[in-house]
């Protein structure tokens, strides 16, 4: 059995276990959108794909180590704290070093320090890389994704030698060395750039909006950044809120942007598509819709490949978040659905001329019933509803896996 997994954060880890219980093989494919938290200071200096979403799922499916706790460090809110802290590792005398076997340290550390001679090499007054909370697997990630110069072959790199299975993948949606922008058009017309506004807008914004007075010179050492860029874009959002308010209105459809906020349609990565032509069933997990799970289906290509697969779950969230307050469930497949047909290039059709169980099969929702759902009015779909116990919107794992295997098997 090969399962094919759609979706990043912290919600997917939680039940990446029940994956690895009902299959041999498994896909997880991350989007590389999040231009939020440590990330996003990254982006500002170095730029690239954002890798957050991938080093957590990494680091979720390595076995206890030493080595798993090296990179699940994140420095302090303090940035003296944090910058001694880091010195520390890249000078190869930080306690967590001790335990690691010799030959993965040396590896592992030349990682680091390419990583640290970049940031020194594009660093300007006032615009220095800020160590608060950072990742130690984003800076150990971001350092091999330049040394290798693909992200793509970075993450395998880090998952083979931390000893986790080639049965397992976890693949960036797309393979690129730049960084790739989500955007959103919200019913009352609004337009909201960068995946943290759509979900978790900062309050830290470190790079002000582009000024009048500001000169050609210094525009030029704009850090990763080409100048002009969109500001919700290019700016650093270390600290941001998961409980921020509902958008204003609800979102209509999400797309990709470059810098400049302009409309652009990105290819899924050929290993992904590859995998998912031979994957059995295909899980669209718990996590942010338009965040985590529609920025992967929107991809050219990606539904095309979709369509031959047999088995296409999506689990439904247990509770609302910012993104999805007041959506019922069957606005929760229509959203799929609808950027399944972006990914075909069918931007204007009616939903009601397609064929649903194209691209989704089954709903598993929660039993508590926090998002509505109208299981008859799916079922004329031709969608197969599954309940899986819940409490306070978060699923069972023993219940979930056998309502999964009963799809599966």
């Amino acid at each position: 059995m090969h399962l094919f997994v759609v979706g990043g954060g912290t919600a997917t880890n939680s039940v990446v276990g029940v994956f690895g219980s009902l299959a041999g093989e498994i896909t997880y494919v991350l989007p590389i959108s999040d231009n939020g938290g440590s990330s996003s200071e990254i982006l500002r200096v170095l730029g690239g794909p954002a890798i957050g979403d991938a080093r957590s799922r990494m680091t979720r499916l390595m076995p206890p180590s030493p080595l798993r706790n090296l990179l699940e460090i994140r420095l302090s809110d303090n940035a003296h704290n944090a910058q001694k802290t880091w010195d520390s590792i890249v000078y190869g005398t930080h306690p967590s070093w001790q335990q690691i076997p010799s030959h993965l340290k040396h590896m592992y550390r030349a990682f680091l320090i390419h990583v640290h001679a970049e940031l020194l090499r594009r660093n300007r007054p006032g615009k220095e890389f800020k160590f608060n909370r950072a990742s130690i697997g984003n800076m150990l990630l971001s350092g091999a994704r330049l040394f290798f110069g693909s992200l793509d072959s970075a993450i395998e790199f880090v998952l083979r030698t931390a000893n986790v299975p080639e049965s397992i993948r976890v693949l960036p949606a797309i393979n690129t060395n730049f960084s790739h922008h989500i955007g959103a058009l919200l019913q009352d017309g609004t337009r909201v750039y960068g995946q943290s506004e759509i979900s978790h807008p900062s309050s830290d914004l470190i790079d002000p909006p582009f000024k009048m007075e500001d000169d050609a010179e210094e525009c030029q050492e704009e850090d990763a950044n080409m100048p002009f860029s969109h500001p919700s874009l290019s700016a650093s959002q270390i600290s941001f809120s998961k409980h921020s308010d509902p958008l204003q209105s609800p979102i209509e459809s999400l797309f990709y942007v470059n810098p400049y906020g302009e409309e652009i349609k990105p290819k899924a990565s050929s290993r992904v598509l590859h995998a998912l032509a031979h994957a059995d069933c295909v899980v669209f997990s718990i996590g942010s819709l338009y965040t985590s799970i529609i920025p992967v289906i929107l991809l050219q290509g990606f539904a095309a490949r979709l369509v031959n697969c047999k088995t296409k779950i999506l689990i439904l969230n247990g509770t609302h978040d910012r993104e999805t307050d007041g959506m019922t469930a069957i606005e929760h497949v229509a959203a799929a659905i609808k950027a399944c047909t972006y990914s075909l290039g069918l931007s204007y059709c009616d939903l009601d001329d397609i064929d649903w169980t194209s691209f989704v099969t089954h709903v598993v929702y929660s039993t508590e019933e926090i998002v509505a759902i109208d299981v008859p009015e799916l079922e004329q779909k031709g969608i197969q509803c599954v309940p899986a116990v819940s409490t306070n919107g978060i699923f069972d794992t023993p219940d979930l896996k056998n309502q999964l295997a009963t799809i599966l098997y």
